[in-house]
């Protein structure tokens, strides 16, 4: 009885330490849903099948329905082998054959039409009753931010991270975003790009052996969340000494183990972290290992959980630690937590009782999400965070 206790508490635990987007519902694709309608190019997409040469692409741009705000076009190929599709919508011919490309249009999570479109993939030449105009509508894009990767070292261990920056040469604000349990810095892709398109220098890193994906150094076994800290903090200090970055205005965020993670961090250099940006943290990640493990020596040496085999330390080491006694010591600027309503990992109760510690803290809450923001509330909650580094004083005012 107690090993089945255990094991159910180390799987709702599994779910608390990750971050990670809510699947959508799913929902069937129709040939020809009404006020939806296809184009390649000019041209509409009416017998639902388009010929590239391999190597070629196209765009596709969905016309008959109003997109902008949380109302977007969302593309998949189903056949990525023969053709793959970008969030834009440009297709690439790789291999001869056909893919078939789903569109679909949402806002938020609801589905308001759909359509597809066949693309065959043909070798050096088309049949001359489809000619190939492969590149009717398509243009590069011209991209305005750079992405490089990095090595930060941290004692004996290298931190991985990947930095995006404006291209244009400048002086600019930095946020630096830590992922959760098994998570990675590709966790942030999406809100990197967005920050450094809006002016920022963004930074996520892999944990040293927070990840079965982790591209840092160091074993799963070895990893606590105070050599995450570590982490963070040298991390930390790198991109703020970086000639393009304001080392006054540096932001960290996280999301779950990373919230936590990132609130430990701010607590170390206090007076140089600029703003903190929570997305459901996990404050109560040692709560519910002390209920897992009630008797410190009945903790094995190593123990596999969730994919990832940690070792001994990682539940000894916080033992001791509660989080909501520490956060805000030292750390007095401003906190922004989002967090869904639905969340059933972390409690609610967590999340006020922060709030009510630090100084200077806005908790903003959606009613329908849970651990881990649908893509309608995800592009609410980096516009939050986009508004808050703008302009912190007036934000935070708000209701």
């Amino acid at each position: 009885m107690k090993k089945r206790i255990m094991r159910a508490g180390a799987l709702l635990l599994a779910a608390l330490l990750t971050v990670g987007m809510a699947a959508e519902p799913a929902a069937p694709c129709v040939a020809a849903s009404k006020g939806i309608q296809l184009k390649i190019g000019k041209k509409k997409v009416g017998k639902k099948t388009y010929s590239l040469k391999k190597g070629k692409k196209a765009v596709i741009k969905v016309t008959g329905v109003k997109t902008g705000g949380n109302v977007r076009a969302t593309f998949k190929s189903q056949n990525t082998k023969t053709a793959t599709v970008s969030a834009k919508g440009v297709v690439k011919a790789k291999k001869k054959g056909t893919a078939k490309i789903t569109v679909k249009v949402k806002d938020g999570s609801k589905l308001l039409a759909s359509s597809w479109v066949n693309i065959r993939v043909k070798g050096k030449t088309v049949d001359a009753e489809e000619p190939d105009d492969a590149e009717d509508g398509y243009k590069e894009p011209e991209s305005t931010i750079n992405i490089k990767e990095i090595n930060v070292p941290d004692g004996e261990s290298q931190v991985y991270a990947k930095v995006y920056e404006p291209k244009e040469t400048g002086v600019y604000p930095a946020i630096i975003m830590s992922h959760g349990y098994n998570g990675a810095n590709s966790d942030f892709t999406s809100e990197c790009t967005y920050f450094a398109k809006n002016g920022y220098v963004a930074c996520a890193l892999d944990f040293c052996g927070g990840s079965a994906r982790s591209k840092s150094s160091g074993k799963t076994t070895d990893t606590t969340i105070f050599t995450e800290k570590s982490n963070l903090v040298a991390v930390f200090k790198y991109i703020q000494n970086l000639e393009n970055v304001d080392r006054t205005k540096v932001y960290l965020h996280g999301g779950s183990q990373g919230g936590l993670v990132a609130a430990m961090a701010a607590e170390e250099v206090a007076d140089e972290v600029k703003g903190l940006l929570l997305y459901f943290p996990a404050f109560n990640i040692p709560d519910n290992w002390r209920d897992n493990f009630k008797d410190v020596t009945k903790i094995p040496e190593t123990y596999n959980f969730w994919g990832l085999t940690l070792g001994r330390n990682f539940f000894v080491a916080m033992r001791d630690y509660y989080p909501l006694e520490e956060i805000g010591k030292k750390y007095k600027k401003n906190v922004l937590i989002q967090y869904g309503m639905k969340d059933n990992i972390v409690p609610y109760s967590y999340m006020t009782k922060a709030k009510d510690t630090y100084e200077h803290c806005k908790l903003i809450t959606y009613a329908n999400d849970g651990h881990g923001f649908t893509p309608g509330t995800g592009v609410k909650a980096r516009e939050a965070i986009l508004q808050f580094m703008q302009n912190e004083e007036e934000f935070m005012q708000q209701p």
